[in-house]
């Protein structure tokens, strides 16, 4: 057997030349040779979605992150060597991430013009921990000491009302999620799904792309100014300020809104008028700042493609991007076969998602976290049976994809890494070729929640080059090499002991988690 090398987190990773991922799903009796034409290019395939979309030429190559170490001092160095802006975008900071704000605060020192913006999620950057501390709390002395630091934390409108002051910290926050992961220094950006703490820095694998583009980091930074437009911001405490929660440990910093932002616990409706009003012109604006002609893209550029997703404010570029990602490569498939991958921290895909899978022609490889690579494995109480939940999803997908569709060319594949935990997420689209054609990085889990409850952002990237194909085909190779594929019968078994009262909260989870 010839094995292939890849420098994967440091060790080599062992991956068979001759069984590539897609062999693990049979071949549906019906799909056609790989055969496709020669002349025909992803650009010309995916050409469409360059239309009413904002679209980036990349000149200088883009870096494909393996390691989670290998992020964390990619983000350190960034903010070392900003000399303008650094922006933060994520679910929130872990309190325990003192080096990383102390990066902030040394390189803020250095260099008096630098501007720094944090955009966390309100409900989760506030919340809690057994040490009395938050994100809120851990960035409350950078706020303090500088002027140029801006901490914006946005409030899902879904949590209003009564539920505000019924719902305890924690479960809050399943009404609806600030998600965006984006990071960028200068010209600089990381897309990813990671977020900023310590497990998603040691062993808590995600995905990871560096871009060295200004309009493209210009975009992002733009993107989160808009979103901190409507959100609440790290201030002094004051008659009008909000708290930061009970048990904080700053009692002397609050929250506000800026302007007239309506409140989005107290006048939801008027809100989300106004979010919407401010994403939409961020959004229009983009389309015609970086619209390309199609007829002028060559197989040699390499294009990168953002969207992103806001339902509860009416936003749903993603989501109609996606539909039609999904619809140009099936129409290929038809013709042709087409193979892809898609990959989420949960099996969970959302309803949409999975008719996409379904429907299509492609033969797919669905990698999702073993229950033992789960975030939830080690939890108390009622969270230590999502992993069973999730297992009986994966099992009961897998039944009606035998049973009702007759394919035995989808299959699931579960990230198993002793020690380690799964959190990647991204769709790879290889069209009839050896190498990916394009692949989708963000924040999206392509669950429900993605869809329809959390603001989302990814990029879909067309690669224009040998090199950056073969970087993301080896990214994919080594997820894989820590994976393996589950079938309908192992996964009966395994769930055999699952308590019953699991299967009457299906229902409500698969919403909210």
């Amino acid at each position: 057997m010839h094995i292939l090398l890849c420098n994967c987190f440091g060790k080599p990773c062992l991956v068979p030349k001759s069984r590539p991922f897609h062999s693990r799903a049979q071949h549906s009796t019906t799909a056609q040779s790989l055969a496709g034409p020669a002349a025909l290019s992803a650009h010309q395939i995916f050409s469409p979605l360059t239309k009413e979309r904002p679209v980036f030429r990349i000149k200088k190559p883009v870096a494909v992150i393996r390691e989670p170490s290998k992020f964390y001092n990619e983000i350190l160095r960034g903010i070392e060597r900003a000399r303008k802006r650094v922006v933060l975008s994520s679910l929130y900071i872990g309190s325990e991430e003192t080096e990383l704000v102390g990066y902030l605060d040394r390189a803020l020192d250095k260099n008096p013009g630098l501007e720094v913006l944090i955009l966390l999620d309100c409900l989760r950057g506030t919340r809690i921990d057994g040490a009395g501390k938050s994100s809120a709390s851990l960035l409350t002395p950078l706020v303090k000491r500088h002027a140029n630091v801006r901490v914006a934390l946005y409030h899902t409108p879904a949590l209003s009302g009564l539920n505000k002051t019924a719902w305890p910290q924690r479960y809050n926050e399943t009404f609806g999620l600030q998600h965006i992961k984006a990071y960028l220094f200068d010209d600089d950006v990381i897309i990813s799904g990671a977020n900023l703490s310590r497990d998603y820095f040691t062993n808590r694998q995600d995905r990871y792309m560096r871009f060295r583009d200004r309009p493209l980091a210009d975009y992002f930074a733009g993107l989160v100014h808009a979103i901190s437009r409507f959100s609440f911001h790290l201030v002094g405490k004051n008659a009008s300020t909000h708290p930061l929660g009970e048990g904080a440990a700053s009692s002397d910093m609050g929250m506000c809104l800026p302007g007239n932002t309506p409140d989005p616990s107290r006048n939801p409706s008027d809100f989300i008028r106004d979010a919407n009003a401010i994403m939409a012109e961020f959004l229009e604006g983009a389309q015609v700042r970086h619209a390309v002609d199609p007829a002028t893209l060559s197989e040699h550029d390499t294009l990168v493609i953002p969207t992103v997703q806001m339902r509860q404010l009416g936003i749903t570029q993603d989501e109609a991007h996606l539909t039609e990602f999904f619809s140009l490569s099936d129409s290929f498939a038809r013709r042709y076969g087409c193979r892809n991958m898609m990959a989420s921290a949960y099996f969970n895909f959302s309803p949409i998602c999975k008719k996409l899978v379904l429907d299509s022609s492609s033969r797919w490889d669905l990698l999702v976290a073993s229950p033992e690579a789960n975030g939830f494995y080690t939890a108390a109480g009622v969270s230590k049976y999502i992993p069973d939940m999730y297992s009986i999803i994966e099992h009961e997908f897998l039944r009606y994809t035998r049973k009702q569709y007759g394919r035995k060319d989808i299959a699931i594949e579960e990230y198993a890494r002793p020690k380690w935990t799964y959190h990647g997420k991204g769709v790879w689209c290889y069209l009839d070729s050896k190498l990916p054609q394009a692949t989708m990085i963000g924040s999206s889990n392509y669950g429900y929640r993605s869809i329809y409850c959390d603001l989302e952002a990814q990029v879909t990237l067309i690669p224009g080059n040998k090199d950056l194909q073969n970087d993301i085909h080896q990214e994919a190779l080594c997820l894989l090499s820590h994976s393996k594929m589950v079938t309908e019968t192992e996964l009966k078994n395994r769930i055999r002991s699952a308590p019953l009262w699991l299967y009457a909260l299906k229902p409500f989870i698969s919403k909210k988690m």
